[in-house]
This record gives structure tokens, sequence and C-alpha cells, in this order.
């Protein structure tokens, strides 16, 4: 019985053991890795960003064992920085901070992988700062030509563009630049200038920065030498002759050319001074014209060089800037049938004659146009209110001129068809020593108001004259007229 006994025991105790040698064999098998350990990264060996607003650098890692990355500069930082616990597997991305700095820059990035001895190293250059830095040529190249130079400073590869043929021909258009500050020294050689004065501009350019500079080259100088601010020669509408100061290194002629020659001259006083004179303008708006100055000698190249002329006009508009629109090609003005749009001299009109120039008229009955010729000074009037299909009234009165009218119709056919009304203030051929004022519409006279006193004459301090008012009185919209021209040709 007690061998039964310990033989059962045996038995179980080895039982047990092989159950727990097996158990243990089994855990074992468990704890290994599948395969062997490896990280995959798909990443460049080398990256380059710019200086300023740098993209950022991405890439993926993929691993079966947990890695980490460093970087050698705080300016370049990568993320995550390690793996997570969750996942060995992540998108990677590398920022930088701006370079303000003249160099370039590296930074080192190293991923290392647990259980794998062999580390990735990843390299990251960051461009300098653009720093272009010109030194240009400020002096007056002499008419004969020759050889001038400027200096360039700049961290990365330009170019040089010139603007004009006389400047093309350059040493080195182009370079790579350096990051140690040395200047570049640049050579241009220009031809001989067989003209004007002239100018022209060189730009040096880098992919983000540029910088233009401008070369003068002397030639023939035939200029004003107190120019005005606007350049021109302005005429105020009151002013008829201008002397002007001109500074030239060759002797000069004028001329007016012939589209102007009508109502201005010009004159070479001397060496020096030039001579402009201008009738009043009947335009109604700022006219412009030019003078040509040239060379006595015909220099070839040389075509002579032009002065600028303005001169203001004699008018001005009362009413709003929208009531009227100037065509600034012909200079005539269209001026919208609105109360008290106004046209108004800036002179007074005496004996003589007042000629209005029209372009267009479009009035219908209702419309009525007044020109009115009211002094400043005293209450000596006359005046002629045009409208159609109602009687039109040419009047006088005042304390120098006895009130009279004559009136006659016009249908708004012929009204509209008007393109000149004519005043004459003249001497009365049927009355010695007394006025006349006569009405003639294209070239028809239309009314006559005769023996008048000679008010300018025997009165001159009440009576200087009236200025001239063309008015609209009474408006139906959409109506208009375009006018040309006010000419005042005085008899005195």
């Amino acid at each position: 019985m007690k061998k039964l006994y310990n033989n059962t025991l045996l038995q179980l105790i080895f039982a047990l053991c092989a159950f727990s040698f097996t158990a243990c064999q089994e855990f074992d098998i468990d704890s290994q890795p599948e395969g062997p350990l490896n990280i995959r990264i798909d990443a460049q060996d080398a990256y380059t960003v710019t200086a300023t607003s740098p993209s950022n650098v991405v890439f993926n890692i993929s691993s079966n064992t947990p890695w980490t990355i460093s970087s050698d500069r705080q300016w370049c930082k990568a993320t995550p920085a390690m793996s997570a616990s969750s996942s060995l597997v992540s998108e990677i991305v590398v920022t930088t901070e701006p370079n303000t700095g003249k160099q370039s820059r590296t930074a080192t990035l190293t991923i290392k992988a647990e259980g794998i001895e062999e580390a990735r190293v990843i390299t990251i250059t960051q461009a300098s700062k653009e720093n272009l830095v010109v030194i240009p040529y400020d002096g007056m190249v002499p008419t004969e030509g020759g050889k001038i130079s400027f200096n360039i400073i700049s961290n990365k590869p330009w170019e040089i563009i010139p603007s004009t043929q006389f400047l093309e021909n350059i040493d080195k258009a182009s370079g790579q630049g350096n990051e140690s500050g040395e200047k570049e020294s640049i050579s241009i050689t220009l031809p001989e200038n067989p003209g004007a004065r002239r100018s022209g501009t060189l730009t040096v350019k880098t992919d983000y920065e540029e910088f233009t500079f401008t070369v003068h080259q002397d030639g023939v100088v035939i200029e004003q030498e107190e120019p005005s601010e606007s350049g021109t020669i302005d005429f105020g509408w009151n002013e008829s002759e201008k002397v002007v100061k001109v500074r030239a290194n060759k002797a000069w002629k004028v001329k007016v050319p012939e589209e102007f020659a009508a109502w201005m001259r010009a004159e070479a006083l001397n060496e020096s001074e030039l001579k402009i004179s201008v009738k009043p303008s009947n335009r109604l708006v700022t006219r412009k014209a030019h003078v040509l100055l040239s060379t006595v000698d015909i220099i070839p190249g040389f075509e002579g060089v032009s002065f600028g002329i303005t001169q203001r006009p004699q008018f001005w508009f009362s009413a709003a800037g929208e009531n009227y629109t100037v065509d600034e090609q012909t200079g005539n003005v269209k001026m919208k049938a609105v109360v008290n749009n106004n046209i108004v001299s800036n002179y007074a009109f005496r004996k003589g004659r007042l000629s209005f120039e029209f372009a267009e008229m479009n009035l219908t009955g209702k419309s009525r146009l007044v020109f009115n010729m009211w002094p400043n000074k005293g209450n000596t009037n006359f005046h002629f209110w045009l409208r159609s299909d109602a009687p039109c009234q040419y009047t006088c009165g005042g304390s120098g001129f006895a009130w009279q009218q004559k009136t006659f119709k016009l249908t708004a056919e012929q009204v509209n068809a008007i393109r000149k009304i004519d005043f004459y203030v003249e001497n009365d051929p049927d009355n010695a020593g007394k006025l006349r004022l006569r009405l003639v519409i294209d070239g028809t006279e239309m009314a006559v108001l005769g023996n008048k006193s000679n008010c300018y004459e025997e009165d001159p301090d009440n009576n200087p004259g009236q200025m001239v008012n063309l008015q609209i009185t009474v408006a139906e919209p959409d109506d208009y007229y375009v006018i040309k021209s006010i000419t005042h040709e005085p008899a005195e």
C-alpha cells in the first residue's frame, strides 16, 4: 500500500514538471518580435529652404521600434520629435525660423531608432536673407562718351537690365554674388552723344530685390534756366507777353509750329532770352501749345527741344462740374440746360465785336439762352434772349444806353441750326458821335439798336464796359448746347 502511494505521488510530480516546462517554453516564444527591427524614412538626405516665409519640409517615418529626432540648431525643429506609444508610424513636419542674416545656415536632423545601431542624418540648408547694395554712378557722362563704373554688393545672383541702347555695353551684365560682402565693380562704355542731353536707367535685379538708378549723358543743351514747377511756360488769362531765360551751349533759333501761329509769336532776343507773345484766348478751357528751339548749325541726331506753353481761358463756369463737359481734344464745352449754369468772362466788353461760336444747339421752345452783358460798375447794359417759337428779344438800357428793344421769332429748327452769333458795339454811321448795337446770326443781321450815347468816352468812370454772362434762365431737361469759342475783338 505504501509502495502504491509513492508511485502515484511520483507520477504527479513528473506531470507537474512537464506542464511547467511546456508553459515556460510557450511564453518565451510569444515574447519574441515577429521579424527583425527596421525603420523606413522617405526623406531626402538634404533640403534647401528660403530665408523668409520658408515652406515646411515634410516626410514620413514607418518603424516597428521606438524612434527619436533631434536637431542641432534651435531655428530648425521637427514635429513630432519622437514616436508615439500608440503608433510607430508618423508624418514629420520640419519648420524653420526666418533667416535674417546675410549668410546661409545649416541644421542637422538625427533620427535614431531603438535597437538599430545606424542613425539617419538629414541636412537642412536655409538660404541667407537677400542683401543687395548698389553704389551708383552719379556724375554727368561727357558728350564724347567714355567709361563709367559702379559697384554691386550682393549675396545672391544678380543681373543688370539697361533701359536704353546707349547703356548696353556692360563688361559684366550678371554675377553670382557672394556672402563675404565683397563688392563687384561694373564698367559701362558709353558712345559719343550727337544729340540732346539724354538719360537712361540701369536696374540691378536679384530674385526678390532690385535697385534702379539713372545715368545722364551731356549733349546739346537748350533748356529753360528757371523752369516752372509744371515745366511749361504758363500765361494767365490777361498776360500777353513773357521773356524766358534760356541756358544753351550752342547758338539756337526758335520756331512756332504752324498750328499755333495764329495766336502766338516767338523770337530770340539774344543768346539767353526768348520772347513769347500770345493773343487773348477765345477758348473756354486752357489751351496748350509749344515752341521748338533748335541749333543754328545742323547737328546730326539733334532735332531740337520743345518748350510747352499753356494759356488760361478768359472765362469761368459758375455751376458745378457735373453740369458741363469738356472735350479735351477739341476744347469744346457741352453745357447742360440748367438754370444758372453760366459762362462768365474775366474781362469787360466795350466797343468792338463779340463772337460766340457753337458746335451744336439742342434747345426746345421752353429753354431760354440769355446773352447778358452787364457791367460790374454802373448799369449800362444790353442782352439777347434766344428761344424758339416765342419772341427773341434784343434789348439795351441803363444810364448809358437809352432803353430800346427789337424782337423777332425763330422756329426750333432755326434755333438749333445756329452756329455763330455776333454782337457789334460800333460807331453809328447815321448819327455822328453815337453808337449802335447790332445783332448778327450766322451772317444775317437780325436787329439794330441805334443812336446810343458813347458812354465809354463820355463817362468812362461809370462805364468801364460789360462783363459777358452766357446763362440758361429757363431750362428743359435734356436740353444743351456745345460752345466752341467766345472771341472778343476790341475796336480800340
